[in-house]
């Protein structure tokens, strides 16, 4: 009742006080209603599509760098060889050279800076790996350890939610993240904005994951958002604090994947409006 009412009200309402409507029939709000879902249908498939075009990428970027044989299998558990963003020693193994003016380190990247961790995974035997010092040694139910058990990268790395993977993203050392970013066309400077896109991408992820109203959708206010994304994508904050309606927040998506499949619906609710 409230996502199908009060959700939809403002949309038709002639004047807020009193509210009052003029030629407005329930099937409207229904139409409305169903139009809500079928976008996040179709969003919820786009953001699929990038998601696994970033498990990919860095994967097979990452594993190049750092898991070429065997041995190295399990190199992506091992944290030399990721940056911690708050490491600001120089020629450290996890030195971070952005650690100083690390973007929206008060707001949505303050856990991921303060917080530099590594990733949980499963596991699978093979005879002839032998776990080397660094890496995560598999321990079983009762304690015991077994170091001929490993798992690729591209097979742990399905195991991570999509926040998980933003988390990773700002974890990967430059070498590996510019190969990352240049599977998306974009240039190693761009590191930043690009991060940020993924912010906004993960808010939209997050709505589509619930019921909530995509009509109603906003970035959260924790959130802020790229000087420069603002300006290449003709963002229009809704307000000092950067939070992005749907249109925006669907001109960051189209970035990464065809939308246009928004299209049909969109002829559908005009016909039917």
């Amino acid at each position: 009742y409230f996502n199908l009412f009060n959700g939809l009200e403002t949309i038709f309402l002639q004047t807020s006080s009193p509210k009052t409507y003029d030629k407005v029939k329930l099937i409207d709000f229904i139409n409305l209603y169903q139009f809500d879902k079928e976008i996040r249908s179709i969003l919820s498939n786009c953001l699929d599509s990038v998601e696994e075009k970033l498990k990919a990428s860095i994967a097979y970027n990452f594993c190049k760098h750092h898991c070429v044989s065997l041995t190295d299998t399990m190199q992506y558990t091992n944290k030399s060889n990721f940056m911690n963003p708050a490491n600001k020693e120089s020629g450290t193994p996890t030195y971070c050279h952005y650690s100083e003016a690390y973007p929206f380190v008060y707001y949505q990247n303050q856990k991921i800076y303060q917080d530099f961790d590594h990733i949980d995974i499963s596991f699978y035997l093979d005879n002839d790996y032998v776990a080397p010092s660094g890496v995560a040694v598999y321990r079983n139910s009762d304690g015991t350890y077994n170091r001929n058990i490993a798992v690729p990268f591209w097979v742990a790395i399905e195991t991570l939610t999509f926040g998980e993977i933003l988390r990773l993203l700002h974890y990967l050392q430059d070498d590996v993240l510019k190969d990352v970013l240049n599977d998306f066309n974009l240039p190693l400077s761009k590191r930043a904005p690009f991060l940020n896109m993924i912010d906004i991408l993960l808010c939209l992820r997050n709505n589509c994951a619930h019921t909530t109203l995509l009509n109603r959708f906003r970035t959260e206010k924790r959130y802020r958002i790229n000087a420069l994304l603002i300006a290449s994508f003709s963002l229009t904050p809704k307000n000092a604090d950067s939070v992005l309606k749907l249109f925006d927040s669907i001109k960051i998506l189209s970035f990464f994947t065809d939308v246009s499949a928004l299209k049909k619906p969109l002829r559908t609710l005009k016909f039917k409006i």
